[in-house]
Parts: structure tokens; C-alpha cells; sequence
């Protein structure tokens, strides 16, 4: 359930002053296994001052050429996984890999015929990237527009590469970008470009996609980036009257959405369902699903520990419990009995979940 594969390093690209690209080989025994639909992600397991440690990453490669997995990393404060990997990853190492997974790709077919419109701020451009390219590799008929925010021209990651594609497929492709805190050497004949000033915001989202209307009317929506701005497009697409269903959102950076001050049951009984074995423990204070099997010596499937790669799923069978921070399961799901164990601690004295 949890089985990572070695992987090596054979390219390591500087994309921004903060930022790299690790691109990993996969033998061809592995292409299957590895095989991921635009828009999901891998977890990378490091040791870290003796302690293991994983984070999930989007692929921005694309499962349209057979090319290697490429993940974007971005530099972030205080970021232990993140700046190991920047600071310390190079070609010809190895590096501990998980299958590719999450909820939030795009079902791409030859015979499509859609506009996708796809917003993304920061390193939220990695799989919208992925989906950005394999629509316009596999799908002929579709258009893409996408609309990028950053902070400045020096921040954008794979500027190049973007630029290339803008060009290739100029009939078919229009890429916006928006920056907060634009310098004024970038671009400086506005124009004859897609710049806008300030953020992924309620105006810029509802002028974006005003000014470029569908072309296919059968229309999907896919955002990737922190929480205010997945708010922002929701808001505008709502507004539009746009069905729930053609959305799809992936939380990256987020800091809101949180709920730190909860006070579970202190030693309540956890049951848990795992890999055909019933599995019999304590919460100790303040410990979640999650850590509480893991300080058991158990191996529950887990990835970010954020709440937000939706990997440590499982079920409630009884009790209850409260989560921290959910950034992945929807109303629908959590009234299901579905719960992330990495955020949940027992509100009950007896709590007993199913990993399905």
C-alpha cells in the first residue's frame, strides 16, 4: 500500500532563483507502475537527521510522451524536505519514490473536444503544467486557456518552457500571467501581452475569462494554488453558475482552513483496519489517527501529513473525530464517514476506522 521504488536523479534544472525541476528515470519493469494520469503526484521519502520523512509532489511531466518523471521543488521557509531536496539533490542519486496517486488529474481522450481554462499561482503551475501538455499533445480539437500568477517576472517557474508552448500552439493555447509585485524592465510594451498586475483575484479571474470566452462550450475548470485564490475562482465560477462538477481544485501553500485549537479525549481506544489485520491501540494526547498507528509500528498509507494529497484516507466506523485541517474531502465525502487520518484525533472514547 505504501511500497516506494529507487529512483535516480538524472537531471536537476535551476527554474528560479527558489526553485529546481528533478527529473527521475523510471527501468522499464516500473513503466506500469508508475503510470499517472496529468495532474497527480508522487511522494519522495528522505532521512533527515535520522528521521524519515515524506512529502508529495506534482509531476509536470506529461504521461502523453514517454519522457522521465519530472517534479518541480520549490525553496520554502523553514521548509525541511523542500530545501534538503534543493539544497542536497543532484544527478546520479537516488531517491525513494511512491507510485503516482491523488484525485485531482484530468481525464484526457484523443476525441475530446473541450476548453480548459486552468489557474495556477506559484509552484501550483506543476500539475496544471502536466495537464496544460497532455491536452494539447492528445487532444486536437481542444483549447487551453490558463491563467499564472506570481509574485514577479524572476519568480515564475518554467517560464521558458511555457513560453515555448505558447508559441507552438499559439492557435489553440492563451497564457495570461498576473503578477503582484511586477518589475518595470518585464515586458515592458504591455500590449502586445497577457500581463496583468496583482493576484489570481475575483477581477482578474472574471476579466480572464470574459475576455477569452469558450470555444468548445463543453468547458472543465482545474485550480491548483493556495486556498484565497482557489476561493476567488470558486466565487467567480459560481457566480457564473458554472456546475460543481466541471471544477477541480488542489490545495498548494495553504495557511487558512485550520483548526488547532481542538482538545481530543485524552488515551482513547483506536481500532483500525488495516491490510486484513485488526489493529488494537491508544491515542495519546494530542496525537492523530495517523500517529498514533505510526508510534504503534504500524504503516498506514500517508504522503503530505498536511491534509491535503487526501493519501491517508479511511473510513469511520465508530466514534468520532475532528479533523485539524481537511483541504481535500468534500462535503459529500466527510458526511460518507471519510476522514484523514493524518488530522484526525478522537472526539469519543472508542474510535474505529477502516482503511478501505
Amino acid at each position: 500500500m505504501s511500497k516506494f521504488y529507487l529512483l535516480s536523479v538524472v537531471e536537476v534544472k535551476k527554474e528560479t532563483n527558489d526553485a529546481i525541476s528533478i527529473a527521475l528515470d523510471i527501468s522499464k519493469e516500473l513503466y506500469n507502475i508508475f503510470s499517472y494520469k496529468p495532474g497527480q503526484f508522487v511522494t519522495l521519502k528522505f532521512t533527515i537527521n535520522g528521521k524519515d520523512v515524506r512529502r508529495s509532489y506534482s509531476l509536470c511531466s506529461t504521461p502523453a510522451l514517454e519522457e522521465f518523471l519530472r517534479i518541480g521543488v520549490k525553496r520554502v521557509k523553514d521548509g525541511l524536505v523542500s530545501n534538503h531536496i534543493n539544497d542536497n539533490l543532484h544527478i546520479g542519486d537516488t531517491v525513494e519514490v511512491m507510485p503516482p496517486d491523488g484525485r485531482f488529474f484530468a481525464s484526457i481522450k484523443k476525441g475530446n473536444y473541450k476548453t480548459y481554462y486552468l489557474f495556477a499561482a506559484g509552484s501550483g503551475i506543476t500539475p496544471i503544467l502536466s495537464i496544460l501538455k497532455t491536452v494539447l499533445l492528445t487532444e486536437k480539437r481542444s483549447f487551453v486557456y490558463i491563467l499564472y500568477g506570481n509574485s514577479n517576472e524572476e519568480t515564475i517557474m518554467f517560464k521558458e518552457e511555457l513560453s515555448d508552448l505558447q508559441k507552438r500552439y499559439s492557435g489553440r493555447l492563451i497564457l495570461a500571467h498576473t503578477l503582484s509585485k511586477a518589475k518595470s524592465s518585464f515586458w515592458p510594451n504591455k500590449k502586445k501581452i497577457d500581463f496583468l498586475e496583482g493576484r489570481v483575484n475575483v477581477k482578474n479571474i472574471r476579466w480572464f475569462i470574459n475576455e477569452y470566452p469558450p470555444y468548445a462550450q463543453n468547458s472543465e475548470y482545474y485550480i491548483c494554488g493556495p486556498d484565497t485564490m482557489i476561493k476567488n475562482a470558486q466565487d467567480v465560477l459560481m457566480d457564473m453558475d458554472v456546475p460543481k462538477e466541471r471544477i477541480f481544485m488542489e490545495y498548494f501553500g495553504s495557511k487558512e482552513i485550520t483548526n488547532d485549537t481542538i482538545r481530543g479525549v485524552i488515551n482513547a481506544k483506536l481500532i483500525a483496519h488495516l491490510k486484513g489485520e485488526r489493529i488494537e491501540t491508544e491515542f495519546t494526547k494530542g496525537r492523530t489517527v495517523l500517529a498514533s498507528l505510526l508510534a504503534n509500528g504500524n504503516e498506514p498509507p500517508y504522503s503530505c501529513e498536511g491534509g491535503v494529497c487526501s493519501t491517508c484516507l479511511c473510513k469511520l466506523k465508530q466514534g468520532k473525530v475532528r479533523m485539524h485541517k481537511n483541504l481535500s474531502l468534500s462535503k459529500e465525502e466527510i458526511n460518507k464517514g471519510y476522514i484523514l487520518s493524518c488530522q484526525s484525533i478522537p472526539m469519543t472514547n472508542i474510535v474505529e476506522v477502516v482503511y478501505e
